[in-house]
């Protein structure tokens, strides 16, 4: 079972092989560091304000040095961005916020940038996908949970994918589930495939979903597999729990995980 770790955010660590950003809607750009744009043709301009002149059109992935946020604001994707002031080469001058990815993801010729959206009180996260020809797409996917880290994998030993992006939800307290996203790369499109949940209830329940795939530890060759646990604590005096456990293989065909599950969204 996983366990729901409380962790501050925005901290970074080495998880299989890469770095490991957590994100949140509610904290700012840092000072100092690089990111990518996330929009395209994105207007640079002399000063926080979208009368301001613009000093020159940055194509989408283009990198940037954010050295301080602005008091100015601007809502975009539903949500109320900074202007931030950065460093393009050897210029100065101001980007919105809501316009710069919160990371980059690169495999093979395949490169990803992520922005937050808000529609009422929903967040979701909007994913771009620009390949060796430039080309972009874009998928946007509610969130369960707006806390994650992103993470991009080779397709694990599945045939017809390229690669695996993960959304992986941050639980910070009990009840809020700590699952995620999958993501299969076909060619330049990203399909979501499959949501797991994690979550648990002190002293009362958990939920355990994964998927295990065929070059991960316990894999089995050509199948997917389905695993989940639930548990209820009958009475913690004693060590009393209930579990009960669900294993299933599954297999990726005709574009889709089969058979279908009723976790699967």
């Amino acid at each position: 079972m996983k366990k729901i770790v409380i962790i501050l955010l925005l901290i970074t660590s080495f998880v299989f092989g890469q770095e490991i950003k957590y994100h949140t809607p509610y904290t700012d750009l840092k000072s100092g560091e690089y990111y990518y744009l996330f929009g395209d043709n994105v207007k640079f301009r002399k000063l926080p304000d979208t009368k301001s002149d613009v000093l020159e059109l940055l194509k989408i992935g283009t990198e940037i040095q954010v050295l301080k946020k602005s008091e100015e604001t601007l809502k975009y994707n539903g949500i109320e961005s900074y202007f931030y002031q950065v460093k393009y080469k050897n210029q100065i001058g101001y980007i919105l916020g809501g316009l710069i990815s919160l990371e980059k993801k690169e495999r093979g010729n395949s490169k990803f940038l992520f922005t937050y959206k808000k529609d009422q009180d929903r967040y979701s996260i909007i994913t771009r996908h620009i390949n060796e020809k430039s080309e972009i797409t874009e998928a946007i996917t509610q969130l369960t949970t707006n806390d994650f880290s992103i993470e991009l994998y080779s397709n694990k030993g599945i045939d017809g994918i390229d690669n695996i992006l993960f959304i992986n939800y941050l639980a910070e307290a009990c009840g809020v589930d700590g699952g995620g996203i999958y993501f299969f790369q076909l060619n330049d499109k990203l399909k979501k495939v499959f949501e797991i949940s994690q979550v648990s209830d002190a002293g009362v329940y958990w939920l355990s979903e994964d998927l295990i795939f065929p070059e991960d530890k316990d894999g089995v060759k050509g199948k997917i597999v389905y695993q989940k646990e639930l548990g209820n604590y009958k009475d913690e005096t004693t060590n009393w729990t209930e579990i009960n456990k669900v294993n299933r293989e599954l297999e990726w065909k005709d574009g889709e995980i089969l058979p279908k599950l009723e976790s699967e969204n």
